[in-house]
This record gives structure tokens, sequence and C-alpha cells, in this order.
């Protein structure tokens, strides 16, 4: 069976084969790239639970890698592409706040085509094992225009080991989706982000506030 890898690409910089010195094969649609090869290699020998470098690599856009596609024969139709649900719109924010060792970065705001998300890093100290799942954030925003939108509408957050090397806090990468989009007029956006279990704490964790400016 024959296949075309004429559309790889490194998976973590998106740079074609052309663009590069050496990629490597993984499994699937997976590639890497000697330069990002490198940079993970200087990743791991940092000492710093918390590098500039692994938040730069964590807060890249995705890349959207073509799997290899079997090549079709002559007397057979090839079938259509799948759709790629990808934003048509990314801005990066890199603005951050910390509250008593925990840090809160917006990394992206994510424009699709009928929501748009709010990408993040949450570094706080680990959930104890009891917690059956990681709470998510609770966002309220609101515009210059004076739209609002409230909560998280189908977000996600998962643990990022990968990303810190410090016993005393976990990496938690996550999103917030909101539905509509914001008009074209809007160009700043008051994000307010909230801990769920900051209420229990003594005395009671404030919620981070930023200013976020949309070109």
């Amino acid at each position: 069976m024959s296949t075309d890898r004429s559309l790889a690409r490194c998976s973590f910089c998106g740079r074609h084969a052309s663009e590069v010195k050496h990629l490597v094969a993984g499994p699937g649609a997976a590639y890497i790239c000697d330069e990002c090869l490198q940079l993970c290699n200087e990743i791991l020998k940092d000492p710093a639970p918390f590098s500039p470098q692994a938040l730069e690599l964590a807060s890249r856009p995705p890349v959207v890698v073509a799997a290899p596609q079997t090549m079709p024969t002559p007397d057979k139709e090839s079938a259509p592409p799948a759709p790629q649900h990808k934003p048509h719109r990314v801005i990066t924010l890199e603005v951050e706040q910390k509250q008593r060792g925990i840090t809160l970065l917006l990394q992206q705001l994510c424009y699709y085509a009928q929501h748009f998300e709010i990408h993040y890093l949450w570094i706080r100290p680990p959930f104890p094992a009891g917690f059956a799942f990681v709470p998510r954030i609770i966002f309220s925003l609101h515009a210059d225009t004076g739209a609002q939108w409230a909560g998280d509408r189908g977000g996600m957050i998962v643990a990022r080991t990968d990303l810190g090397n410090d016993p005393e806090h976990t990496v938690y990468q996550g999103s917030a989706r909101f539905r509509p989009l914001p008009e074209p007029e809007v160009k700043q956006l008051l994000v307010r982000a909230a801990d769920p279990l900051g209420q229990f704490e003594t005395p009671i964790l404030p919620p981070w506030e930023f200013e976020v400016h949309i070109p």
C-alpha cells in the first residue's frame, strides 16, 4: 500500500520538510523537525519548573498535519477530504497573573465559525487524589460595546505534566468556549476568571482580571 507524505510537516512548528534540515516521522501523522527536537532537549535539561521555553512551546497554535493518505486506485473514486476544525483567527494574548502561588496565563483567543475560545494555562498545587475531575475556571467576559458572556460552554481542561517539573505545582491546560462571536467593532474585552474552589479559601480568593485588546 503506497502513501502520500508530501504534505508532512513538523507537528510542533508547522514547517515542511523543505524548510528544515531533518524531519523525523512518528506514529500516524506525527513529525518533529531537528530544531524543535533540540528545543525539547533544552527544556528537559532546564532545572526551572516552568521555563520560558516550555511555556512558549505550549502557547504555540495547534498544527494541523495531514495524515498519510492511501493513494486511490484507477477504479476507485477518492473520498472528499474531511473538514478541518481549526480557528479562522488566532490572537496571541500571553498575559498572566499570580495569586497566592497560583498562576493563570491566558494564551490565545481563537475565533471559529460559530463560537470563540480562550485557551489558558492554570499553574497551581496539584489537586488531591480524592478529586474525580479537575474543576474548570469560571469566566465572565465584558466587551467595550456592552456585550457580555458568562461561564464556559463546552470547554475542557487537562493536566499537562510534561510542562513542568516542580512537584509542588501542576500545569493544567484548558479552554473556555463562548457564543456568539464578538461583533467586529469589539476592540477590548474585560476577562474575569474565578477559581471554583477559591470561595473555600481563607480569605476568599478574588477573581483574576485581564484587559484583552483585540487588534
